[in-house]
């Protein structure tokens, strides 16, 4: 069957949630009865929307979970890693190996990271005492973990490792699409419980923005707005 491409990121979360009841009825009968026991992660800015329609199908609540890439000091548009916001860090080891960088480039550049985290929590008006906050959230809940797609999946990687250290009972990934690689190297690094995504493409190459009819960078703006308007955002 031919893929569609979806109308907007709110639309491909509520395609999703409709993909949980076609997949696993299980767990979507789960979810009906006690919602109270599962909870959303989404990366921002593009996962927001998609968990907006998720959870207002599912009606469960969710949270954003802000990953920055650890930028190349030369090449601040690439990263060789990624910072969490609990400060977790995540090294692409084998494209550092190739940088060179000293260990004062090193911190630098994860220092820097972590001030743009910091700047991105003030803007969201969002505590700083995580470690606490995600006990509560993740610990004997399950979780699930949403962007509006992967690309070489690193983000995500680094998001769900950050999550598995708050012993949730199980992990889901669900996105609207992604290479196949990318899903493969998730599964094997991390082993998920669950995946949902209803556009798995065995390519190298691969934008998210295929998957779209009318696909735009999310401003901070519309983010904002769909915070402030949501009965699912946790506040």
């Amino acid at each position: 069957m031919k893929f569609e491409r979806f109308d907007s990121r709110f639309k491909a979360g509520e395609i999703l949630a409709e993909l949980i009841k076609e997949k696993d009825i299980e767990l979507y009968d789960s979810i009906v009865k006690k919602s109270n026991n599962f909870f959303c992660f989404a990366i921002p800015n593009g996962g927001v929307p998609v968990a907006e329609g998720f959870c207002s199908k599912l009606k469960i609540n969710y949270d954003m979970l802000i990953v920055r890439k650890i930028k190349i000091p030369w090449n601040t548009e690439a990263g060789f890693g990624s910072l969490t916001t609990d400060g977790s860090v995540l090294i692409n080891k084998p494209l550092l190996n190739q940088l060179s960088l000293s260990e004062e480039e090193l911190n630098k550049a994860i220092n820097l990271t972590k001030t743009e985290i910091n700047e991105r929590l003030q803007f969201y008006n969002k505590e700083l005492d995580f470690e606490k906050i995600y006990e509560k959230i993740i610990h004997n809940n399950s979780i699930f973990m949403l962007d509006d797609g992967l690309a070489s999946g690193f983000t995500m990687l680094a998001a769900i490792k950050m999550v598995k250290k708050y012993d949730p009972v199980k992990i889901s990934l669900v996105v609207p699409t992604a290479p196949l690689h990318s899903i493969q190297r998730i599964q094997e690094a991390v082993n998920i419980d669950k995946i949902f995504c209803p556009n798995i493409r065995n390519v190298w190459r691969f934008a998210v923005a295929d998957a779209y009819k009318n696909w735009y960078d999310v401003p901070e703006s519309e983010v904002l707005e769909i915070l402030k308007n949501s009965n699912y955002y946790k506040k």
